[in-house]
């Protein structure tokens, strides 16, 4: 293809190439494909690979302690433009960090491609979004090999050791005419803005019209959590499970990877945040999220009930936020985050306690974990709404709302009776579980809200789903203690 770019100032920016610096913040973006979870780390510009080798690049600069990851590496448009880009050697005294790639057209036939709008290739001014420093920028300036420059800015190191950029140009072409499969070359330089001071920490955005690139930058010395944990020093016991924890309030300035809490105590009913960060090189995962209670010195899993089966990966500095909106009593509902998904939880029925937030991110260590206190009254277990309790002497009976409705499940009974013990034990946060995905149903709750004092058993008529959550699938009987009581749950109704 024939060069089209006007290179003006060629001569004064070759002249300039000698130094070295960067930084920014880390917003994050899960990967859906473990596939792609090796990170590109190269630094040498002497032997390039073809192909980025991960959803990130990562470098690690001589010029200052910083860390660069740029994501993603691919890109395909909605006009059938492929785009590859990552870091083939770092930032020296002698040379900005670089990045290397193609643009090409994918489709079988010519397409005038809109260069303007896809992000760190014309879009090439990348900015902290508002709640960072937003007054920051990095640019993608591009350089005398890059085949879609009309000007080569001039690139200086400054004071602070870091490169920037001189002016802010237009440097690119604004669309360029390819032919079915011709590819062009990209490179570019990362520098910061004209008289920016040092390079601060943070996630900086290149937004275009279909996808969005980011360069995420964080201090390399030091890439853990700055504040300390209210519950520093505590000893927890383990999680249920194999897997190591990274605990956030065991972090310190050398963690890579964290889950933190945007506060660590609060009061019943409350919206607590938490995000997690990854500042390793390495992408991370599976990245389920999970809630568990502090009894007794044991920990209790409370949601979600399940998970799907997916994979999701955390690209080098990324990061993804997860809410948990809890009630002391019925929750009130919030769209996306009233199920156990990936962005939130939304659960009612919560106690006051210490609850562990457990993310399948981590680096070293299998997941990370922040505990938070949350402050309210136990549980209250009272029936459901929609079930009508008899109580005749010592016995009482519950009959739900399933039952005779003449829906799919069709109807079940089971019969729940105190005894002298049990090995299970089950908490009013388990209990009373109403998500989405909980297999228990309403029939444990209702069997245990009618074992009123003086109540030896109680007989539940409900539908299959409820007695089968109740009674669970072995052919014994399942036996439960709950508040220092211990029960023996059965099918059918005694004879």
């Amino acid at each position: 293809m024939r060069r089209r770019a006007l290179l003006s100032s060629l001569a004064a920016t070759t002249a300039a190439l000698a130094g070295c610096a960067s930084s920014g913040d880390d917003t994050g973006r899960t990967v859906e494909n473990p596939q792609t979870t090796k990170p590109n780390t190269s630094t040498s510009g002497d032997a390039p690979s073809r192909e980025p080798e991960g959803y990130a690049s990562v470098v690690e600069l001589e010029t200052g302690p910083r860390t660069y990851a740029f994501a993603p590496t691919r890109q395909r448009t909605d006009d059938g433009v492929e785009v590859a880009l990552w870091f083939d050697r770092t930032a020296t005294a002698d040379h900005p960090a670089r990045l290397r790639g193609y643009l090409e057209n994918r489709d079988d036939y010519a397409n005038p491609v809109d260069v303007e709008w896809i992000p760190a290739v014309g879009r090439v001014h990348g900015r902290q979004p508002s709640g960072y420093d937003h007054e920051a920028s990095l640019h993608f300036a591009p350089t005398a090999n890059n085949d879609l420059a009309e000007t080569v800015p001039e690139v200086v190191r400054d004071e602070s050791g870091y490169w920037r950029v001189e002016d802010l140009g237009p440097w690119m072409s604004e669309t360029v005419p390819l032919d079915a499969g011709e590819r062009v070359e990209l490179e570019y330089v990362l520098v910061g803005e004209p008289r920016m001071p040092g390079r601060p920490t943070g996630t900086y955005e290149f937004r275009g019209r279909d996808e969005d690139a980011r360069v995420a930058v964080w201090d390399t010395t030091s890439p853990g959590p700055e504040a300390e944990s209210r519950f520093a020093g505590r000893s927890v016991p383990a999680l249920p499970g194999e897997s190591s924890v990274q605990w956030f309030h065991d972090a310190d300035e050398s963690t890579e990877v964290f889950v933190r809490p945007e506060r660590e105590r609060a009061e019943l009913d409350v919206r607590v945040g938490f995000e997690v960060v990854n500042h390793s090189h390495e992408s991370v995962g599976c990245g389920h999220w999970n809630l568990h209670k502090l009894v007794d010195g044991e920990w209790f899993r409370v949601a979600p009930s399940l998970h799907l089966s997916d994979c999701r990966s955390l690209a080098p500095g990324a990061r993804q936020s997860w809410s948990l909106r809890a009630f002391n009593g019925e929750a009130v509902p919030a769209g996306e985050t009233s199920g156990g998904c990936r962005d939130g939880v939304t659960r009612g029925y919560l106690g006051g306690g210490e609850y562990a937030v457990v993310a399948g991110y981590g680096h070293p260590a299998d997941e990370s974990a922040a505990l938070v206190e949350l402050v309210g009254d136990p549980v209250e277990v009272v029936p459901t709404e929609d079930a009508t309790v008899e109580v005749d002497g010592d016995a009482a009976t519950v009959t739900t709302s399933q039952y005779g409705d003449g829906e799919d499940s069709p109807d079940a009974t089971f019969t729940l009776t105190r005894v002298a013990d049990a090995d299970e034990r089950l908490i009013a946060e388990q209990l009373m579980d109403l998500g989405p995905f909980s297999s228990a149903g309403h029939g444990l709750w209702n069997a245990v809200a009618a074992a009123t004092e003086g109540v030896e058993r109680v007989v539940v008529r409900t539908d299959e789903r409820d007695a089968d959550g109740a009674v669970g699938f072995e052919e014994g009987p399942r036996r439960f203690t709950f508040r220092g009581q211990a029960y023996e749950v059965t099918r059918g109704e005694p004879e």
